[in-house]
């Protein structure tokens, strides 16, 4: 008889790691957690190891958060977009964009902080960007200085999102066994209101936004075309 030891079949001491579940597990964190909680160390603990192991399949947090953003573009359905008439084509990618950049909000500040590499896939937005900007008929030269407003838009409208609300309350009067209580109630209800106005507002602005930045583009297409008569 063999006196191999028989392998005995069960998960591996260690739970194996790749990049992707490196990266989701960092979302993960970030939105139970927010950005001031996440760190390496925290993410390695939430994966079950020890931080070094991580830098097998990452170079570094920018690394990580450069790996980040290229999920959140690789997120973006562009499927429609070669289907629209360009205006409502960069309307759409206007807010798949922001959609896409705001799918974890505590997520934001730490992506759009960090510097671009080209692993980030970023030059994919400026493809389709351009591609849109080329069948509006907008002259090659201006076509960077209009992606880099559109980009802005985006950009900052997602960090408006996320920016923290006025806590808008009052307090109640009443008997003083009961005033801490409603008081907290108050505030509670004063923070929810003013989160629900901003964001309210945040949407109407960054709608005017996109469409001035198309009102703007077909003006200058139109003129273009009138003096090209």
């Amino acid at each position: 008889m063999s006196s191999t030891p028989h392998r005995v079949a069960g998960r591996p001491a260690t739970p194996i790691l790749t990049q992707q579940r490196i990266v989701e597990a960092a979302f993960s964190l970030l939105d139970e957690g927010g950005a001031e909680d996440f760190s390496m160390g925290k993410l390695a603990r939430s994966l079950g190891v020890r931080t070094p192991a991580l830098y097998n399949h990452v170079d570094n947090r920018q690394h990580l958060i450069n790996l980040m953003r290229r999920d959140m573009i690789r997120s973006i359905d562009q499927s429609l977009i070669a289907e629209l008439p360009w205006p409502e084509a960069l309307l759409h990618f206007g807010q798949l964009f922001r959609d896409a950049l705001l799918r974890v909000p505590a997520a934001v500040e730490l992506i759009v902080a960090t510097p671009i590499t080209e692993e980030s896939e970023s030059g994919l937005i400026y493809e389709e960007l351009g591609g849109i900007l080329r069948r509006a008929g907008v002259a090659v030269p201006r076509i960077l200085m209009i992606m880099i407003a559109f980009e802005s838009l985006v950009v900052g409208a997602a960090l408006d999102i996320v920016a923290p609300g006025a806590h808008v309350a009052v307090v109640p009067e009443g008997d003083s066994g009961a005033r801490q209580t409603r008081h907290v109630e108050v505030l509670e209800l004063g923070e929810k209101f003013a989160r629900q106005a901003r964001s309210t507002v945040s949407e109407q602005s960054f709608d005017f936004g996109l469409r001035a930045i198309i009102a703007a583009v077909e003006r200058e297409v139109g003129q273009r075309d009138h003096v090209g008569m």
